[in-house]
C-alpha cells in the first residue's frame, strides 16, 4: 500500500508526499526500489516506464 500510496503521488506531481510515503516504506524494507514494485504487478511497457519515471522523481528508481 506504501509503494503504491508513494509511486502514485509521485506520478501526480506530489512530491513531498510521495516522499514520505517511500521514507515510510523504506524504514521496514531499506532496500526497496522501482524493481520490487514493478515485479509485483504486471504491467504494459507503458505502465513500467510511468512508474519507473515516478519512481525515480522519488529516490525509489
Amino acid at each position: 500500500i506504501l509503494a503504491i500510496a508513494a509511486h502514485c503521488l509521485a506520478l501526480a506531481g506530489r512530491i513531498d508526499e510521495a516522499r514520505n510515503f517511500s521514507a515510510a516504506l523504506r524504514k521496514t524494507l531499506p532496500n526497496y526500489c522501482a524493481d520490487d514494485f514493478i515485479g509485483t504487478f504486471r504491467f504494459e511497457p507503458d505502465a513500467e516506464a510511468m512508474f519507473r519515471l515516478g519512481a525515480k522523481r522519488i529516490g525509489l528508481g
